[in-house]
């Protein structure tokens, strides 16, 4: 087995293990959010607004016509 095989092999073992702790770390963020929202009684309506979509707060088309005046200064 060659260095550059093992090292590869050695990133696969490495993006697994992240893999797995991302994946207990969310469940606890999960865990602790929801005993949050019940501790200070929250409610779905709470919440209205803030979860929006960037389309619908109207940031996304800002972001799209940034990058279309960038791609026009980039051709000409």
């Amino acid at each position: 087995m060659t260095r550059v095989d093992e090292i590869n092999a050695q990133i696969a073992k490495l993006e697994a293990e992240r893999a797995s702790a991302m994946n207990a770390e969310r469940a606890n963020v999960l865990a602790k959010m929801k005993a949050d929202i019940k501790l200070y009684g929250f409610k779905t309506t709470d919440f209205k607004g803030v979860l929006l979509t960037r389309a619908k707060r109207g940031t996304a088309t800002a972001a799209k016509k940034t990058a279309a005046k960038k791609t026009l200064a980039t051709k000409n």
